[in-house]
This record gives structure tokens, C-alpha cells and sequence, in this order.
């Protein structure tokens, strides 16, 4: 029967750059485009957060950063319309600052 170590023997053989450069290369791969909207997303989502600002409904934002889409939940406590940003207060009262070009979609929670 052959004992064999699998995946084991090979990262002695790497140095710890080599092991960050292919996990870097791994995290490229896994990023994606920012996704269009037309106008009618634009428009649904700009009367949803209008509504649940004067409602105090908690909505689940969808946003894109850096190749990946994160999920931000919360309420929203200001709409910037000079600096084109909402900001969205979490449960841990962490306010969080989302231009609205990232926001790909919006749920009320």
C-alpha cells in the first residue's frame, strides 16, 4: 500500500511567496465586473430606499467593492445627494457609507 502525503509534500517545497502569489492569483480569479442596471432597477431601488428612510424599514443592500458583492443590512439614516451616497446604520449602530453607483440591489429586510 502506498503512503502517500497528498498535497502535504508540495508546500514544503514552496516558499512563503510563492504560497501568496498563487493565493493572490486564486483571489483574482474569483472577482467579477460590476453588473449594469437599467433605469427601471435604478428607479425601484431609489423609491425603496426613499420609502424605508420615512417607514424605518431595514433593507439588505447588495454592494459592489473591489470585485466582490457584499451584503450591508441595516436602516437608512441620511441620503448625501452632493457627495451621491447613502448611509445605512447596522444593528451594532455602525454606520456605513455606500455611493449609490456600487449599489447593485436592494430588499426591504
Amino acid at each position: 500500500m502506498i503512503r502517500d502525503r497528498g498535497a502535504i509534500k508540495w508546500t514544503a517545497m514552496m516558499l512563503p511567496e510563492h504560497v501568496h502569489s498563487v493565493k493572490e492569483a486564486l483571489a483574482e480569479d474569483k472577482k467579477i465586473t460590476q453588473p449594469t442596471l437599467d433605469e427601471d432597477q435604478i428607479h425601484e431601488m431609489e423609491l425603496l430606499i426613499l420609502e424605508s428612510m420615512e417607514y424605518g424599514w431595514n433593507l439588505q443592500c447588495e454592494v459592489f467593492k473591489n470585485g466582490e458583492i457584499r451584503n450591508v443590512s441595516g436602516h437608512v439614516v441620511y441620503i448625501d445627494h452632493l457627495k451621491q451616497e447613502i448611509r445605512i446604520q447596522d444593528k451594532s449602530d455602525h454606520v456605513h457609507l455606500i455611493p449609490f453607483r456600487s449599489l447593485v440591489n436592494i430588499q426591504k429586510d
